[in-house]
Formats: C-alpha cells, sequence, structure tokens
C-alpha cells in the first residue's frame, strides 16, 4: 500500500511541477515566497552547525526550486515579480548565508546560479545595490577557501561569476561605489571593525579575487584574465580607478607572478627527445639518447610542456593588458614592474634572494649570467626559455624592453614614453623609487659589462653542441624579428646610403652558377632543378613577408604612404672583424663534424641574416664592392651604375670560401671512402621517399591550411589598399609557419599543443628534404637569370642506384676529420700535403686541415657524415634563392 501511495503521490509533483511553468506571473511570485519562507525555516531551525546533517538536502532542494522559479520567469513576459520580491526582501543574504555554510558542493553551486540569475535581471540593478555587492563577495571569499574540496568545475563556475560582474560593469559609463570604495574620499574614512584600516583588497575586492586567479591554467584562469581586462578597460574612464590601480600592488602581482611560473621551469634542460618522437633526422647522426647527464629534463618532457603552456598563457595575457589598458601611466607602471621584477633577475640571479628564499632557489630562477655549459643544461635552458619569450611576444614595448636592457641598445632603440598626466606622476614615481632602491640593494653585474651579446659570443664557443644550439636558435629568433637590435648590439656594422654601383649582371651571374656548381658536385640528380624552385618560392615568402621588407614592397599606395612612411634608403655592411659573425663563419667550418641540429640552426641563422633587406650581402656572403671593383676592373663607363664583369676569376667571400673548403673535403672523402657516392644517394632517396610518405599521409590537412595561405595572399594582392590587410598581414608574418611554403622550416613552438616535438629546426624534422617533383610550377615574378635555367642538368635514377660493395655496417665506421678552433679566424697556413685517407680495416678516416689552423679533431660516423653533406647542399641551394630572390626585389644588380 505504501508503494502504491508513493507512486500516485510522485505522479502529482509531477503533474503540478508541470501546471506550475505554466501559472501566471502572481501564481509564480506566491510559489517563489513558498520557496523562500521555507528556505527561511530550514535555515533558521539548523543553523551553521547543522546545516550538514542529514537536513541538508532540504536546503538543497529548496535552493534549486529559487532558481527553478527565477529561471522559469527569465523566459517569461514582464511583469517579472519574482526578482521585484528578490531583491525587496533581500534573499541574496539568506542564499549567501546558505551557500556560505554548507559543505554540500552542490549547495555552493546553486547559490552560483542563484547569483548569476539575478545578475542577469535588467529590471533590478543589483549591481547599484552595496549590500548585494558586499555579500555576494562575502560569499566568494568563503567558497574561495574551499576549492581544494571543490571540483575543477565548480571553482569554474565561481570565477565565472565575477567574470560576469567585470562584464556589466565594463558595459557602464562610470564603476559603481558598491564595487569600488577608495579609502581617499572624506565620505569614505572607515575603519574596519578591528580599528585597522581597511586595506586595497577590501577597497576593490573585485580586482583582488580575480587577479588570484590569473596565474591559473583552463578555465579558471582565462575567466580571470578576461574579467582583469574588463576591469583595466574601467581605468580609462575613471581617474579615480587609474590612480588607486597604480598604487596598488597590481603591477606587483603581476610582475612577480611571472616571475613564480618562470622559476616553475626545470632549471636544467636538454635537448633531447623521445624515442618514440625522435625526429627521423636523428636516426641518422651520432646524437645520443640520453642528452645531459644529470637531472636534466628533457625539452619535451609533459612535465615541462605544461609548465611552458601556462607561463605562456600568462605572457600572452602581460600583452593583452598593454594593448588593451587605455592608460599610459598604468602601462608604464606595468613595464617598470616587469623591468626590475622579472626582466632583471632573468639576467641576473639577485644574490641576497638567497636570505630569504630556500637555499635551492637559485636553482630554480634559471638565469644567464649563472648559467653554464658544464653543469648538465642550465644554459640550455635559459637560452631556451628566452627564445620562448621573444617568439610569443608581440608587443613591442615588451620586446624592446627586454633586448634593449639585455644587449645594451643605445638610447635611440629604448621605448619612447607618453608623458604622464599630475594627478598619476607623483604616484608613479613613488612605486618607481621603491623598486629603484630595493634594485641598488643587489649586487649584480651592470649591464654595460655583460649583456646578452657578450654571453651569446661565449656560448657560440662552447664545446657543448647543445650549448651552441640554444644560441643559435634566440639568434635566429632575433634576426629575423627585431634585426635593428641585432644590426647595432649583436653585430657590427658601419651604415652607408645605397652604393653607386650595383653588381652587375655577369658577376650575379657567376656568383649564383659557383653556389650551384657546388651543390652539384655533392651529388647530382633530376630533382635538382625542381627542388631549387621550391627554394625561390620559399625565399620570396621569407623576404617579402621580413619586417623591414613590408613597408618598401607594399606601402605603394599614396594614402598609405602617409599613414606609412617609406624608410630611408639606405643599408648597413657588416665589419670585416665582426666577433659574431665569425664564430658563425667557424662553425659553417665545422659543418661536416657538428651536430645535426647545430647545422639546422647554423642554416636558419645565416638565412636571417641574408634575408634582413637593411643589412648589405657584400663582404661576408658576396665579395665587397671594393674587391669588385679592384679585381674585376673600373667601372663600365656607359652604365656608370655597373662594374664591368669579371674575367679572370673571383675572389671568394668568407661564406663563399669556406663552402668551397667544404666541398673540397668532401670531393676528399669521395676518393677516400668505399661507395661514398652510393651511400650519399641512397640517404638522399630514403630522405625523399620519407618525405612523400608524410605527404601523403597529411595530404588533406596540408592541401586545406595551404589553399587558406593562397587565398589569404590573393585576397591581400586584390585589395593592396586596404588598411586592415596591411595589418593583417604585418601581424601574420610573425607567426605564420613556415609550413606552409614548399620548403618552409617548421615553428619550434607550437601555443596550441606544446607536447609536439618541433624543436628540430629545419626541412629535415619531417624527412621532408626533398619535395616531390611538380609538373609545372610557374614563378608568380619574373627573377633575375638563373644558371639552372641556361644549362642541361644531369640526371641520376633514384630506382637504378648500384648496391655497395663494402661492409654491411659500411655506415657505422668511424671518420676522424680536424675541427677548427671557434673564435676568430688564425692565419692560413700551407697544409696542400695532407690529405685524408681512409682505413676501413681499422675504420677511422684522418682528415686534413684544409688551410685551417689548430690540429683537434673529431671522430663522427659515417652516417653522420653523410646527414650533414645532405643539408649543406640544400643550404647551399637555399642561399642561392635568397641572393636571387633579393637581386628581383631590392634591385641590387643592374641591368649590365
Amino acid at each position: 500500500m505504501d508503494f502504491w501511495s508513493r507512486l500516485i503521490r510522485g505522479t502529482n509533483v509531477v503533474a503540478s511541477n508541470r501546471q506550475a511553468s505554466a501559472k501566471s506571473p502572481h501564481e509564480r511570485l506566491a510559489n517563489f515566497k513558498r520557496a523562500h519562507i521555507q528556505l527561511q525555516e530550514v535555515w533558521q531551525k539548523t543553523g551553521p552547525r547543522r546545516l550538514n546533517a542529514p537536513v541538508g538536502p532540504n536546503i538543497l532542494l529548496h535552493l534549486q526550486n529559487l532558481n527553478r522559479i527565477l529561471q522559469e520567469e527569465t523566459h517569461s513576459a514582464a511583469p517579472h515579480l519574482c526578482m521585484q520580491y528578490a531583491s525587496v526582501s533581500q534573499v541574496y543574504i539568506l542564499v549567501t548565508l546558505v551557500g556560505s555554510a554548507s559543505l554540500n558542493e552542490e549547495s555552493t553551486r546553486q547559490a552560483i546560479r542563484f547569483f548569476n540569475l539575478v545578475i542577469d535581471s535588467e529590471e533590478e540593478d543589483y549591481l547599484e545595490d552595496e549590500a548585494f555587492a558586499d555579500r555576494l563577495i562575502s560569499f566568494v571569499r568563503v567558497a574561495a577557501t574551499r576549492t581544494n574540496d571543490m571540483t575543477p568545475d565548480t571553482e569554474s563556475e565561481l570565477i565565472e561569476l565575477l567574470f560576469a560582474i567585470a562584464a556589466k560593469l565594463r558595459q557602464r559609463p562610470t564603476i559603481p561605489a558598491a564595487w569600488f570604495r577608495p579609502s581617499g574620499d572624506t565620505n569614505r574614512k572607515r575603519l574596519s571593525q578591528t580599528g585597522v584600516p581597511i586595506s586595497k583588497s577590501q577597497e576593490f575586492p573585485l580586482m583582488y579575487l580575480l587577479l588570484g586567479r590569473v596565474h591559473n591554467d583552463g578555465k579558471i584562469g582565462d575567466f580571470a584574465r578576461t574579467g582583469l581586462l574588463y576591469v583595466l578597460e574601467l581605468a580609462g574612464r575613471a581617474e579615480k580607478l587609474e590612480k588607486w590601480i597604480i598604487e596598488c600592488e597590481l603591477a606587483t602581482m603581476m610582475a612577480s607572478g611571472l616571475g613564480a611560473l618562470y622559476s616553475q621551469l626545470s632549471s636544467k634542460v636538454s635537448l633531447s627527445y623521445p624515442a618514440d618522437s625522435k625526429p627521423p633526422v636523428l636516426a641518422f647522426s651520432d646524437v645520443l639518447d640520453s642528452g645531459y647527464r644529470g637531472d636534466a629534463e628533457p625539452i619535451y618532457s609533459t612535465t615541462l610542456q605544461a609548465d611552458l603552456a601556462t607561463f605562456a598563457s600568462f605572457l600572452n595575457f602581460w600583452q593583452d593588458v598593454l594593448e588593451r589598458c587605455p592608460s599610459d601611466d598604468i602601462n608604464a607602471t606595468l613595464l617598470d614592474h616587469f623591468d626590475f621584477l622579472f626582466l632583471r633577475p632573468l639576467l641576473y640571479v639577485h644574490r641576497d634572494s638567497l636570505e630569504r628564499n630556500p637555499p635551492n632557489a637559485q636553482s630554480r630562477y634559471p638565469s644567464l649570467v649563472e648559467s653554464s655549459d658544464s653543469d648538465s643544461g642550465s644554459s640550455v635552458a635559459v637560452l631556451t626559455y628566452l627564445t620562448y619569450i621573444l617568439e610569443t611576444f608581440h608587443e613591442t614595448r615588451l620586446i624592446r624592453l627586454i633586448l634593449h636592457y639585455m644587449l645594451g641598445a643605445p638610447a635611440q632603440l629604448s621605448p619612447v614614453e607618453k608623458p604622464s598626466r599630475p594627478s598619476t606622476l607623483a604616484q608613479r614615481r613613488k612605486s618607481e623609487t621603491l623598486i629603484s632602491n630595493n634594485a641598488r640593494r643587489i649586487d649584480d653585474p651592470s649591464p654595460d659589462l655583460v649583456t646578452l651579446a657578450n654571453i651569446l659570443h661565449g656560448y657560440l664557443m662552447s664545446r657543448n653542441q647543445q650549448t651552441v644550439t640554444a644560441s643559435l636558435r634566440l639568434l635566429a629568433t632575433i634576426l629575423r624579428s627585431w634585426h635593428e637590435f641585432a644590426n647595432t648590439t649583436l653585430i657590427k656594422v658601419q651604415t652607408y646610403r645605397h652604393p653607386s654601383s650595383k653588381r652587375s649582371k655577369a658577376t650575379h651571374d657567376q656568383q649564383l652558377e659557383v653556389l650551384y656548381s657546388l651543390t652539384e658536385d655533392l651529388l647530382d640528380n633530376e630533382s635538382l632543378e625542381a627542388l631549387y624552385e621550391s627554394y625561390l618560392l620559399d625565399a620570396q615568402d621569407m623576404l617579402e613577408t621580413h619586417p623591414c621588407s613590408t613597408p618598401q614592397l607594399y606601402f605603394s599606395n599614396e594614402i598609405v604612404e602617409k599613414m606609412v612612411p617609406k624608410k630611408n634608403s639606405s643599408q648597413r655592411m657588416i665589419v670585416p672583424d665582426d666577433q659574431l659573425v665569425t664564430c658563425l663563419l667557424s662553425l659553417l667550418e665545422n659543418f661536416l663534424v657538428n651536430d645535426i641540429e647545430v647545422n639546422l640552426s647554423l642554416s636558419e641563422t645565416l638565412a636571417a641574416l641574408a634575408s634582413c633587406r637593411e643589412t648589405s650581402l657584400e663582404g661576408w656572403l658576396l665579395s665587397s664592392p671594393s674587391e669588385a671593383l679592384h679585381n674585376n676592373g673600373a667601372k663600365n663607363e656607359d652604365h656608370p651604375d655597373c662594374t664591368n664583369s669579371p674575367q679572370d676569376g673571383y675572389d671568394a667571400s668568407p661564406v663563399f670560401a669556406r663552402l668551397e673548403s667544404l666541398v673540397e673535403r668532401i670531393d676528399r672523402l669521395r676518393g677516400d671512402i668505399q661507395d661514398f657516392d652510393i651511400h650519399l644517394a641512397e640517404r638522399q632517396h630514403i630522405f625523399k621517399v620519407g618525405g612523400e610518405i608524410d605527404d601523403a599521409l597529411a595530404d588533406t590537412s596540408g592541401r586545406r591550411s595551404h589553399e587558406s595561405h593562397e587565398q589569404h595572399k590573393r585576397s591581400i594582392q586584390k585589395d593592396p589598399t586596404a588598411i586592415g590587410s596591411i595589418s593583417g598581414r604585418l601581424g601574420a608574418s610573425r607567426e605564420a609557419s613556415r609550413s606552409t611554403s614548399p620548403r618552409g622550416r617548421q615553428e619550434r613552438y607550437s601555443h596550441g599543443n606544446h607536447s609536439q616535438p618541433k624543436s628540430v629546426v629545419g626541412r629535415l624534422s619531417h624527412l621532408r628534404l626533398s619535395p616531390s617533383p611538380s609538373s609545372s610550377s610557374p614563378l608568380d615574378r619574373t627573377y633575375s637569370p638563373s644558371p639552372l635555367r641556361s644549362q642541361s642538368i644531369s640526371t641520376t635514377a633514384s630506382g637504378s642506384l648500384p648496391s655497395p660493395r663494402g661492409p654491411p655496417d659500411a655506415l657505422r665506421q668511424r671518420i676522424r676529420l680536424k675541427m677548427t678552433t671557434i673564435g676568430p679566424r688564425r692565419q692560413p697556413r700551407d697544409d696542400s700535403g695532407d690529405s685524408e685517407t681512409s682505413s676501413l680495416q681499422s675504420e677511422s678516416l684522418k682528415a686534413g686541415s684544409d688551410g685551417v689552423g689548430g690540429g683537434e679533431q673529431k671522430e663522427v660516423s659515417l652516417s653522420h657524415l653523410l646527414t650533414n653533406v645532405i643539408i649543406l647542399q640544400e643550404f647551399i641551394m637555399e642561399l642561392a634563392a635568397i641572393i636571387q630572390v633579393r637581386a628581383s626585389l631590392f634591385s641590387e644588380v643592374g641591368l649590365y
């Protein structure tokens, strides 16, 4: 009988609920009052101590009824009597008491839902109610202390509630006094119940609650960061709020929070790869799986990638704040704190920090000055993190601040600040004085004595190949995106106007012919011409999207030129004794014995240096004009802008001389090592087949990406005067992945997926050494004449390669090659009598000196050597493509 009665009673409850939803506003109000009274009775009977007893489910049921009725009313036509009653009767006070006292997570979620419903109400302005603001903040503060017992979804809903309030306040012309109560107001001089003056967090608790969650990842951090951005936008409309934000701890907490996230990153990093995701190109080298010894963490470990993702989200938040905040004084204060509380510790470890922090604090805050390439990876960690920061930031003020301090850049490259208003200037000076006093107590070296340029020069000469790789990646990032700092601090240059004489067409053709003959000497096959065509497209994309090239190439419209004037027509010539370029040339001499990643990073660095329009190629990549005039004759009288064509040869530039030396060494090795050409052709065929397989697997996604990229380029070409299109292209030039081009390099870091190993910067990272030969690939631009179009190329069918006659383990034989001392080049000496001889019986080879001082030798496997030869061939073609495209884009070659 009891069973049937309960069943019938349950059916009646369902029916009554259906009828309730269809009742009039007055009947809905009666139900709401009834639920409110029942909730109040249960609260008065139980109280906070017994709230979590068995009577707790009744509390939850009444809260659900209140929310259900309010939800129904929001979907009904006016009048909304329940919302009016909730405002007049202050139902939110009871909900705050119940939600704060209950340990039931579902009760907390129902209380959050109630506040969201009343905030979205348009009839009653709860945001102007001071009592409502106090109760809501009180509830959030109590609930925030129990986040350890909450699920992430509940905590996210709690921060989303604060975000909803910030979004509502953002839509108002001024911030209501219910939420922002500065104690400086004459009518707001208040003391708390304890007699202690009210703190900043009590004057504007909403901002502090959001600020405490900006470091979180996931939806919690997203809601907190976006809500704080909305609050900062209000500072542009409220001078009191702007002054208050400058005085509060916002800048200190943001800068120290960024430093805290940075300190969580591993202090020692190894550029090693998991066995299951190791780039295939490294499988054909001498790279060890173990990497660094000791406690160095692999760069692609799950833990480090998760920490980097959180760190990147907060870096992006810094950029958003500086871009969205309309107050110049707040931005200037944030930059000051970023400089002293994050940037300077990044370069110098504070020695007095060991007294305030745990003993291992120094090792947990990687620093450039304190790093070393002999302690299992601290130098690799700092250089990698700094590269990551520069690649993540696109905000000009932050980048200029970082590079200006670390490189000791001249004053003209320092950030230009707008004058502050008198109302906020005093407070900013007070903040600057406090930071400066703290900085003076730090016994660190002067940045004028130890700069990033000094550190890079030292690390490029390191014996640790991973340190060299990390240094080259950082250098390539600076050269590619912020070349104005590199041309004044990292590299010694001389600025001059465009010379009256250009390279002659004959000289230009001869230089390209030399480079292409070098590629043919290494390995001649049928795909060289198609491969070079793809390099031309890649070079065109690289040069056109370079920051210093875009204004010259696309700002041709008169209206646009008035808004973005062209730069002065000048170039910078690298001085012959530049220390950094000398280190790069020394690494180029050791190309055959370098690690694979070193050579890939070196090729990217030199390509980035050659891609800058404002950096002349003469003197380092090409012969200097003075040498051309001296060796090739006087100027052409009929065409004074061109020099006469060379007759008896040319003087090789520093890069050309080293490339020719490398090819000569390989030619001697070809005669000493049995079946060298066969092994080399097999290695190239393996990479080519692997690239075709990779293309087939990613054909669908790759085609879509390429089509969208081409469609974007066509839209820009159709509307060159559109400011939005130009700004979009300028913004995308630094963020676009090189994978959209035929031979583009892969991005090292992907903020959307940090777990994918993309550190191998080069075309070999996914076995993409040779593209599939295309039947027709017409160029969009008419380039200067190329030797590739004037002569036929001998072909070798990859399918008919002869089999090696040597032993099965021939690729494992050790070859001893002579190395060049990294640093300033010594005077060459005549070692023509030495030759590289092979001894398969002892599985070692002795290399000649090639006219380079020093007698240090290094052993590499034949497999490692073959991979480096393939990289060298593609690097030479890349340089030839850059030279040819530059001549066409920038008119660097005369007509005769």
